[in-house]
């Protein structure tokens, strides 16, 4: 008498491996992303300045609002390039205003 092999069920072949292969953790949204820059870009400006992090929005101007020095910002650019590893163009620091405009300018190039 020979053994009966159960037969495969529709799917199987599809589902092999680790189940944990098969779900991987999705990858950050963009706005999540941002998220996580903005609460940086909070904490290297509340370091920088005598003031609490729910005093300062997205549009917040850095230079008339938050009253950043020359050396405050480069401070700034120091701390976002060796926090995200970028480089910061001049050309592109002189068209930054607001928090977002920061926010904005290290996620396109963090991004590449």
């Amino acid at each position: 008498m020979s053994e009966q092999v159960p037969e495969r069920q529709q799917g199987d072949s599809e589902k092999g491996g680790d189940p944990r292969e098969r779900n991987p953790e999705p990858p950050l949204g963009e706005e999540r992303i941002k998220d996580r820059i903005y609460d940086d870009v909070m904490n290297m400006v509340t370091r920088l300045v005598d003031l609490s992090p729910t005093e300062i929005a997205p549009e917040t101007d850095i230079l008339y609002d938050l009253g950043l020095d020359s050396l405050q910002v480069y401070e700034l650019v120091v701390d976002l390039e060796d926090g995200y590893d970028i480089r910061l163009p001049d050309d592109e620091l002189e068209k930054l205003h607001t928090v977002q405009d920061v926010v904005d300018l290290v996620y396109s190039l963090s991004r590449t």
